[in-house]
């Protein structure tokens, strides 16, 4: 576990300034938000998160002209939370915890469902209605669909082992069988690819029999590398008890070690590994970013295709005008 028992979560080492050395070891104690005017501070910076955009003055500062909205007051944000200054987090992604657990909390706290139940008095017994917890889509989102950012939702994505069921010092085992499933998954188009760019399969002699024997000979070393890749993290992660960009060095070099020894070739291990490597740290560097994974939700300024609040305007082109009385 992390720190006083909480689960562990993504960090980075913030920004030093410019004043002090790579290699110096000198240790910055002051303000860690040191790019902002004197007494300014950084709620994002300070909670271990990387700002990608900063503000060198209070007027060029969003978060100064423009205050967050206090938490859980929000009417349109996801589960009452400024949509503007937080991460969509009715998305799991590398969220740490039980998907099933994560849905309901979802579920329980989206404004739809809180007005709905209070207005009918709806039981626990319930099986679910459908909502938008983000209130950024006039389409509803079944509750065994939420949390997931598939492009096309499917039952499929929620079957099996997933990879942040657990922090990433947790779940070992599973998390080796949760990068198997999603590269098992990626072989399926890379071996179909294979066979149609170089004919590895005649078409007179091509059918499911002859699909499966290939797709089983292509995907052995994905599937080990990604188990490796999976292992190598998490277990780093638990001597270290830290999710930080380090650990991709680990895992980095059990992928290069096992492709190197599978094909026989130290430039190909060294290659892949590398790739490996920033590929990781690009990967890490966006969970500890302001917007995550899940990127912020859209802002609701145009309406999209309803052409936006302020659409009635274009109408209004005679003497008639916009009738004000509510019933």
């Amino acid at each position: 576990m992390g720190n006083h028992d909480q689960p562990l979560t993504a960090s980075y080492k913030t920004q030093r300034p410019p004043w002090i050395g790579i290699w110096s070891d000198r240790t910055y104690t002051g303000r860690p938000e040191w790019w902002k005017e004197p007494g300014g501070k950084d709620d994002l910076v300070r909670n271990g998160k990387l700002r990608l955009v900063r503000s060198r003055y209070d007027e060029e500062d969003p978060d100064w002209y423009d205050r967050k909205v206090p938490d859980g007051t929000s009417e349109t944000g996801p589960l009452g939370l400024d949509r503007s200054k937080h991460k969509d987090i009715t998305k799991k992604a590398d969220t740490p915890g039980d998907f099933a657990e994560f849905q309901e909390n979802v579920y329980k706290n989206s404004t739809q469902f809180k007005r709905l139940a209070a207005a009918f008095e709806l039981s626990k017994e319930h099986p679910g209605i459908a909502v938008s917890p983000s209130m950024n889509t006039l389409s509803l989102t079944e509750k065994s669909r939420l949390g997931t950012n598939s492009i096309f939702p499917s039952s499929m994505a929620l079957w099996g082992p997933r990879f942040f069921d657990s922090p990433l010092n947790e779940g070992t085992f599973w998390k080796a069988l949760a990068a198997m499933k999603y590269t098992a998954i990626l072989m399926i188009p890379v071996t179909m690819v294979e066979i149609r760019a170089l004919g590895t399969v005649s078409v007179e002699e091509f059918g499911p029999r002859q699909f499966l024997l290939r797709y089983a000979k292509r995907s052995v070393l994905p599937l080990t590398v990604a188990a490796s890749w999976a292992v190598a993290i998490s277990t780093a992660a638990n001597i270290r008890n830290k999710d930080d960009v380090y650990n991709h060095l680990y895992s980095s070099a059990a992928v290069g070690a096992v492709v190197a020894s599978a094909k026989d070739s130290v430039a190909r291990g060294v290659t892949l590994g590398m790739v490996t490597l920033f590929a990781g740290v690009f990967w890490h560097y966006l969970r500890v970013s302001d917007t995550g994974l899940q990127s912020r939700v859209s802002q609701p300024t145009s309406a999209g295709i309803w052409g936006g609040p302020l659409m009635w305007k274009i109408f209004q082109q005679g003497d008639a005008t916009v009738p004000t009385t509510t019933f």
